[in-house]
């Protein structure tokens, strides 16, 4: 019995993991099908959002509900402004540059983070954290809860609003075929502007959720947002609902690899995965159905 309980409690603590991966992703894949900009900068938005709000309550006695949306505000104004500044500044003809743009942009931030804050880590809000769940002999906390129906509620307005709305048909047509957007009358700007704005409030949820779960530093976020990429490779930047059931298995095959093995066969377990598949996966598994650069 005490065998069931622990795989029960190892594979919905995965679970729970994915999403937050999957969290983290979903900003990164609506960038990608708009812009088809890899936004390396992204977990990065998500760092200053965090350690925004944790300056403003702590240092500056800002209200705590204050501080959180003044926060999210910022990454939201950030996101927008990379792909301004950055992305939106690449020529056609110079691909991969956007590549390094957010990249330098992901460098910057963290930079900046070390300068004011140093290397320490800081104790962030709790998000329910120290709140249990009643769930018989099962550990979860109101964080886990709160994780797992954040991620069900953006997904499902997502498909609601890709599926059903004009909004979703504009962005649709814009990640297809720019120049096809464009001649109908499609303001591809505002669709750019928007969908940056959305992933970096996306990116600031993630961030303030990961943090309250571990502490606010200038690299917490880096494991977080390489295991977000990993499970976009595997499941394709140009889908959602693949990479998202992929980012949860991932999260699952991890746990499960920290309680058979250990800790310290995480992180090789994890690359050892992503190189079995690139080496082993169909051609047609790793082929991206569209090519044209918002």
């Amino acid at each position: 019995m005490q065998n069931l309980l622990d795989a029960v409690q190892v594979t919905i603590g995965g679970l729970i993991s994915g999403s937050i991966y999957a969290l983290l992703l979903v900003g990164i894949l609506l960038i990608y099908q708009v812009s088809r900009a890899v936004n390396f900068a992204h977990g990065s938005v998500g760092m200053f959002a965090a350690f925004g709000s944790y300056y403003l309550y702590s240092a500056r006695g800002v209200p705590t509900i204050l501080a959180v949306v003044l926060g999210i505000a910022a990454a939201v104004v950030l996101s927008i402004v990379i792909d301004r500044g950055v992305v939106a500044r690449v020529p056609m003809d110079r691909p991969g540059l956007d590549l390094a743009g957010t990249l330098g942009v992901m460098l910057l931030l963290i930079a900046v983070a070390e300068n004011v804050f140093g290397n320490s880590s800081y104790r962030y809000l709790g998000l329910l954290t120290d709140v249990q769940v009643p769930a018989g002999d099962l550990f979860i906390s109101g964080s886990d809860l709160m994780v797992v129906l954040l991620l069900a509620f953006i997904s499902l307005c997502l498909y609601v609003v890709l599926r059903r709305t004009n909004a979703g048909l504009a962005l649709r047509a814009v990640a297809a075929d720019t120049d096809i957007a464009r001649s109908v009358g499609l303001s591809v700007g505002m669709v750019r502007t928007v969908t940056w704005g959305v992933a970096g409030l996306l990116a600031a949820l993630a961030g303030s959720i990961i943090a309250s779960r571990v502490s606010v530093g200038a690299f917490y976020m880096t494991p977080f947002l390489i295991k977000a990429f990993i499970s976009g490779i595997i499941g394709g930047l140009d889908r959602l609902a693949a990479p998202i059931l992929v980012a949860l298995a991932l999260g699952v095959y991890e746990g499960w690899v920290v309680f058979v093995l250990g800790a310290e066969y995480r992180s090789p377990a994890i690359f050892l995965l992503i190189v079995a598949f690139l080496s082993l996966a169909p051609t047609r598994l790793l082929e991206e159905r569209h090519e044209a650069r918002a």
